[in-house]
């Protein structure tokens, strides 16, 4: 699209430079040239930018996937911010407590986003349950669509993003049948990551505060093996 529209603005230069020249004098022409040239270099280098931005991208998209240090730094920045959230939120008790129905509305937006979600369009589904969360937070479903949101996440490579949902699921609604698996999948991203130290943080969390939950039950029988 950005090569598309150099070359557009490009052509339309030499259009109006052409077809208007009668009308200039000899110096006017001339000067058109010069300014010409001049928008001719600054295109040139703004296609060299795009062309290594380009390259840039492809090669950052090769590298994704893989268990690179940088990510891990990210990741144990995220855990420190997420604890960093969790403390203020213990202080001042902002859980949501959520209706025991959904509105028609809210039912809508979770059967659309569920069906993307059942045929792998991972995120357009993403995006149907943000805009059900956003607009009804305290909906019944609400906690569902944050769990199936940090799936889809996971699903297409957004390990941070991933991560953020699952621990918020936490946060908001910690009676959720959704917050013992979040904190576990949440634990396994790191995990696979390369950041035990992470996993370990919120295994110690799940078994702390979900200690009867099938989750937790996991975690006991990995730490035995």
């Amino acid at each position: 699209m950005v090569r598309l529209s150099i070359a557009l603005v490009f052509a339309l230069l030499i259009f109006t430079g052409c077809f208007g020249f009668w009308l200039h004098t000899p110096v006017e022409i001339e000067d058109m040239d010069v300014n010409q040239k001049m928008m001719q270099e600054k295109i040139d280098s703004l296609s060299r930018a795009v062309e290594n931005n380009e390259v840039l991208l492809r090669g950052l998209q090769a590298q994704s996937g893989t268990r690179t240090a940088e990510l891990v730094d990210r990741l144990s920045a995220l855990a420190d911010e997420l604890d960093f959230t969790l403390s203020s939120l213990n202080r001042n008790g902002t859980a949501t407590v959520q209706d025991t129905t959904a509105g028609p509305d809210a039912q809508l937006l979770f059967d659309e986003a569920y069906r993307q979600f059942q045929q792998g369009s991972f995120d357009i589904s993403a995006q149907g349950f943000l805009e059900l969360h956003d607009k009804y937070p305290t909906s019944s479903l609400a906690d569902d669509a944050l769990y199936y949101m940090a799936i889809c996440w996971d699903e297409i490579g957004q390990s941070h993003k991933a991560i953020e949902d699952f621990i918020a699921l936490y946060y908001m609604y910690p009676n959720s049948e959704w917050a013992p698996g979040a904190i576990f999948r949440a634990a396994d991203i790191y995990d696979i990551h390369g950041a035990p130290g992470e996993r370990d943080r919120l295994f110690n969390l799940l078994l702390s505060r979900y200690p009867d939950s099938d989750e937790s039950a996991l975690v006991k029988e990995q730490r035995t093996d």
